[in-house]
């Protein structure tokens, strides 16, 4: 399936991020926020169906790093089961209520890297190869922040997405409260999963993305994150507050490949066991 923005009614949703960014004075690196991305529809508890990011991070420099962390073993972690079907957790198939789309989304020139994502299943996969960061970033769009142009590409999941039973379709995100949720565990396979440092995991509310730092990178197998292990603007050198901030207002959690001056990171790999795990 290639990646051009769709909606494939049973399969798959790709949507392209787009907004505006900044970078801040403060950091040793250029990592900025992008914000309010795409949207798109899907037929509720069959189909996927995103509204692409409130926020959605970049990051910036060179890349070196060892590789991150979360929680390693193969033994599944006790919690609640947010499988999807078709790229949709319905929210009686779960006891906390979660409900919403599972749906992928790019800056634009990784969209055009035949990138593609498979939701047929109840692994959430993506392929493609992120850009590298172009300095100065005049050759898609002048723009003052590179890194918002080059961001890299991410898998969302919407935690509290109604659906209107007349059209089927998913409707606008909004927050979930997630107070009874200490963190998130899941699963990560595939033929080519980046490095740590080339890897987030995010959590978001209608205005702010926290994200893991470099040393608890996404890996190979098992994750497990807890609130207190992601914070806002996670590439600076003095990040901001935990995502225990949020927990009242969570809109999305994602999966972000993330960019560097240095070169492309490809990326194949797949999302599945994922669990909510309750306080």
């Amino acid at each position: 399936m290639t990646s051009a923005i769709k909606l494939v009614l049973g399969v798959s949703f790709l949507a392209m991020a787009v907004g505006s960014a900044a970078c801040s004075s403060s950091d040793t690196t250029p990592n900025p926020t992008i914000t309010t991305g795409g949207t798109g529809t899907g037929t509720a508890g069959t189909t996927g169906t995103g509204t692409a990011g409130t926020t959605a991070t970049g990051t910036g420099g060179t890349s070196s790093g060892t590789a991150g962390t979360g929680t390693g073993g193969s033994a599944p972690v006790a919690g609640v089961p947010l499988t999807p079907m078709m790229g949709w957790v319905d929210g009686m198939s779960n006891s906390l209520g979660i409900q919403g789309a599972f749906f992928t989304y790019a800056d634009p020139t990784t969209t055009m890297t035949l990138m593609s994502d498979t939701m047929t299943s109840a692994k959430i996969c993506m392929k493609g190869t992120a850009a590298k960061v172009v300095m100065p970033c005049t050759v898609v769009a002048p723009a003052t922040d590179c890194y918002g142009t080059y961001w890299g590409a991410a898998i969302g999941f919407n935690l509290n997405q109604p659906n209107d039973p007349v059209t089927m379709m998913g409707g606008t995100p909004v927050p979930f409260n997630a107070s009874a949720i200490k963190g998130f565990a899941f699963d990560v396979d595939g033929m080519t999963i980046p490095l740590a440092k080339d890897f987030r995991f995010n959590i978001e509310d209608a205005t702010t993305q926290y994200c893991t730092t470099t040393p608890k990178g996404v890996k190979p197998g098992s994750n497990t994150y807890m609130f207190s292990d992601l914070v806002s603007k996670c590439y600076a050198t003095m990040p901001g507050p935990t995502a225990e901030t949020i927990q009242m207002g969570v809109v999305k959690i994602s999966w972000q490949i993330v960019t560097n001056t240095s070169a492309t990171v490809p990326f194949d790999f797949c999302i599945s066991n994922v669990v909510a795990i309750p306080k």
